[in-house]
């Protein structure tokens, strides 16, 4: 469970650095994003930012008597995917491409996460 975690850290810190380094190119190239309005800099590299601490947290979290932190790590990504979830709702549950990344880029990831985590808390796997 950890490596999965591990994986899932990784992914989140590319994601991040590819919003803080290439901004605009992440807005014009993430199915669905540009969607959403008219770009921002800032906007994208706070949510880079937030998917890095995310990450930061993760790897923390899976140390020994770490999962409370790894808990806390998963709460944006599950905050994240619960609202795309909804905009998914509005967009009348639609099945295309930016369906298909919410569901791969977002929703399992973040799902996977807090599950795992959860999960390691109840069985004590990190006490």
């Amino acid at each position: 469970m950890r490596r999965i975690i591990q994986i899932l850290a990784v992914i989140y810190v590319l994601n991040s650095l590819y919003m803080l380094i290439m901004p605009f190119d992440w807005y014009e190239n993430t199915p669905g994003v540009s969607m959403l309005g008219p770009y921002n800099t800032h906007f994208v590299r706070d949510v880079g930012l937030v998917y890095l601490i995310s990450a930061a947290g993760m790897f923390w979290g899976v140390r020994p008597r770490q999962v409370n932190v790894l808990i806390f790590a998963s709460i944006w990504p599950a905050l994240h995917a619960i609202y795309h979830f909804w905009m998914w709702v509005g967009r009348d549950f639609a099945l295309d491409q930016v369906a298909l990344v919410n569901l791969v880029g977002i929703q399992i990831p973040a799902w996977l996460t807090l599950f795992i985590a959860m999960r390691m808390r109840r069985s004590n796997l990190l006490p």
